[in-house]
């Protein structure tokens, strides 16, 4: 790397300036065959430039580079090593393409040429997002929960429960803003004529709008195979070239290793200038031969490997590694099973809890014995495996059934111990993780527990901790898995599991506004709990009916409510000796919220108003145990059951309430409900103005979070008070209306709607 010294900028200028040409025209630039960046760095002096670039610029200018060059010695970053040139190159292709593949043998450098170059850009203001795929294609995540997971994290936006409706803003972004985005091993997508293998074609559809033109973004993308999808636009396929000798010679040079130049041309061919294997060998060379590589290379060299594939590389580095260190080849096989996606990098306790055999004084020595064969990549003071190398520890870790299943309850111990708090996104991300190693073996009771017993979280189930933080697919994801493996058990062992995974779904489905599927799981629960007759599932059973009952007063399906729970709240007192936590809820609210609409239904309205007054004490002055997100459900139904009653007065303090509490738990979808709520009641006292103004609020917040049931209701209310404001807009609403309830199938509210019209 050069750049030109202070005296050395002084002649650049006066050359330019006696050539008769601007310094920024980029006459220059061509002339050299470097970009115009380049050549903006190389006049101002101020970054430095590869050499070649350097020599190239002052040539068009006929100045010696000797006399120009800012003589510094600068130790080169290793990890970076020979790709300075392979940077221009991508700068140049992202001209034209928006989709760059970066493709060769594994360890070629791909990943870390790619990791530079948005290094680069993101210093130039350009938002950076990061995707790293599993190799093990069972454990690929589906295009919708990656695109949820770039809504929530990166771009702060809700994505919507649709995925076309979701790539469509991701269109818009990427045409508004300039994002680039890695994904990073993407070969476990493709088939073996480089196109997407059909069960994960939604990738296609998320690649179409990535190579959009119109898009300012840029996609880089490392893969073993090319890319050779012809449906897709702006797609280039570059070749990463291998290290040059010289490379190789820089590295061991730096890294105090000692070479003839004899060996080091032998073990360059040989291994096809692999930067993964460079490191990897260098670290054998340095840990067991004294740093000498002719002598590792004169007993090693004849079959040191079979083929340049890494894999064999990284298999017989193993096999090496078991003779000199048993413990920390032990403790490699047993990283792989962690899983690097969810949180990419570990920290070193994770690590720890796999040295269960061994003195805990030696442990920073046997990570140390890993870290220095280049096997344990470090970022940011945390560790990973490279993927390939977690495949193959992945695989022997399988051959011992018994270091199979310790590894992987001693990472769940991790977890579990790890996480005191769910105060960030990433702790939430890191209180599932134990869920994925009980997964692997099977312990699906153990999962159950995680979602049960979560100490950290008040008065709730862990996966109500994802409302309003996180995208709900991952954990929808993570219990499609459950029940699958459920369904394989036999009946009496598997009906338990399967009811918390129907409530567990149910309730994710409630709570993010999708209650025609809501109602399909929660009844499901109901049934099999039914079946199965045990104490300790009454808690669900009974959340299941009441969950169930809120999904179909949002449905208008107010019969079907009624006759769903009356059995239960006409018999509620057979359940009371149940022991658990939170079942005081479930006799000192639910139970009245239910029966209060059913005295409101059959118009006795001051009895009904008298249980919702007792009701909506209970929640908002007792020490109830009670999550946030509940207290906030049930006094919207309260306030509903006020309106329907013709208590305006009661129904606005209680909305009052509601409103105050969202927004304290920043909770949209029920803020949003709760100004619906407002403006219905606004409506029917002749407040118009400020009923269309919640009503304004409430659309604007549903539509961007896509909750067309909610949607749908605040269309009607719209249209209901433009008809009494005389306005012409009401029928289009009402036809928008109609068109959303009939998409979520909730055929009551369309009869409702077309009783309106009429």
């Amino acid at each position: 790397m050069s750049r030109l010294s202070n005296a050395g900028v002084e002649k650049v200028n006066v050359a330019i300036k006696n050539s008769g040409r601007n310094k920024t025209d980029r006459y220059w630039a061509e002339k050299a065959l470097v970009s115009p960046e380049t050549w903006n760095r190389f006049r101002t002096g101020k970054v430095m430039i590869s050499f070649a670039n350097f020599v190239a610029c002052c040539k068009v200018l006929d100045l010696d580079t000797k006399e120009l060059k800012e003589h510094i010695f600068e130790q080169p970053n290793l990890n970076f090593l020979g790709r300075a040139r392979a940077i221009e190159s991508l700068n140049s292709l992202a001209k034209t393409n928006r989709v760059i593949v970066i493709h060769g043998l594994g360890g070629q450098g791909k990943t870390t040429l790619a990791q530079k170059y948005l290094q680069e850009l993101e210093s130039n203001e350009c938002q950076v997002i990061e995707l790293y795929m599993p190799i093990d294609a069972t454990n690929i995540p589906s295009a919708k929960s990656v695109l949820d997971e770039w809504f929530n994290r990166d771009f702060h936006e809700m994505s919507s429960s649709q995925f076309a409706v979701t790539l469509d803003r991701l269109r818009r972004i990427l045409k508004e803003q300039k994002i680039a985005i890695l994904v990073d091993n993407i070969e476990s997508l493709l088939d073996e004529n480089g196109k997407f293998i059909p069960e994960h074609s939604q990738y296609l559809e998320l690649f179409s709008v990535l190579s959009d033109h119109a898009t300012q973004s840029i996609a880089i993308v490392t893969s073993r195979c090319r890319l050779l999808e012809s449906r897709l636009r702006s797609v280039y396929n570059y070749a990463i070239p291998p290290l040059s000798q010289s490379d190789w010679q820089d590295y061991f040079t730096y890294n105090n290793v000692l070479f003839d130049e004899k060996s080091l041309t032998e073990m360059h061919s040989k291994l096809g200038g692999n930067a993964k294997a460079m490191t990897s060998l260098c670290g054998e060379i340095h840990m067991d031969f004294d740093r000498n590589a002719t002598i590792f290379w004169n007993q090693r060299g004849a079959d040191i490997l079979a083929s340049a594939d890494l894999k064999d590389l990284v298999s017989g580095h193993l096999e090496r590694l078991v003779k000199v260190e048993p413990l920390a080849y032990s403790l490699l096989k047993r990283m792989g099973c962690y899983r690097y996606q969810s949180i990419p990098h570990i920290p070193i306790e994770a690590l720890f809890y796999q040295l269960w055999d061994s003195p805990e004084a030696e442990h920073i020595k046997i990570i140390e014995v890993i870290k220095n064969r280049s096997l344990l990549e470090l970022v940011n003071g945390k560790y990973s495996l490279h993927p390939l190398v977690r495949a193959e520890a992945v695989q022997l870790l399988k051959q011992n059934e018994e270091e199979f299943a310790k590894a992987h309850s001693s990472a769940a111990d991790f977890w579990k111990d790890k996480v005191q708090s769910l105060d960030t996104d990433k702790e939430i991300l890191m209180a599932f993780e134990p869920c994925y190693h009980y997964l692997e073996t099977n312990d699906l009771n153990k999962i159950i527990e995680i979602f049960l017993k979560p100490d950290i979280l008040k008065d709730e189930h862990l996966h109500m901790a994802f409302y309003g933080r996180l995208s709900p697919t991952l954990v929808l994801e993570l219990l499609d898995k459950v029940e699958e493996r459920t369904l394989l058990l036999p009946p009496e062992q598997g009906r338990p599991v399967l009811a918390h995974v129907k409530s567990f779904r149910g309730s994710l489905y409630f709570f993010s506004g999708e209650p025609q599927k809501a109602v399909l799981e929660l009844e499901a629960a109901i049934k099999i709990i039914e079946q199965i007759n045990s104490p300790q599932l009454i808690i669900f059973l009974l959340s299941s009916v009441f969950q169930a009952f809120a999904c179909k007063l949002d449905l208008g399906e107010f019969e079907e409510a009624i006759a769903l729970t009356k059995p239960y709240v006409d018999n509620i007192d057979r359940y009371k000796y149940t022991d658990h936590p939170l079942i005081q809820q479930l006799f000192t609210v639910y139970p009245q919220m239910v029966q209060s609409f059913m005295l409101a239904m059959k118009l006795e309205h001051d009895a009904s108003i008298a249980l919702v007054k007792k009701t909506y004490d209970t929640i908002t002055n007792s020490s109830l145990s009670m999550s946030d997100t509940s207290r906030g459900s049930v006094s919207l139904y309260l306030g509903f059951i006020c309106m329907m009653s013709k208590r305006f007065d009661q129904s606005l303090e209680i909305y009052n309430t509601t409103l105050k509490f969202t927004r304290e738990i920043r909770h949209n979808q029920l803020e949003a409900k709760t100004m619906y709520g407002l403006a219905e009641t606004y409506r029917n006292i002749g407040d118009l103005p400020k009923a269309k103004e919640f009503c304004l609020q409430a659309k604007d917040i549903l539509i961007k979070i896509e909750s067309k049931l909610d949607l749908a209701k605040v269309l009607v209310q719209e249209a209901l008070i433009s008809r009494q404001m005389q306005e012409h807009s009401c029928d289009d609403n009402f036809e928008m209306a109609i068109a959303l309830f009939a998409e979520v199938n909730a055929l009551k509210q369309v009869e409702r709607v077309r009783k309106l019209m009429s």
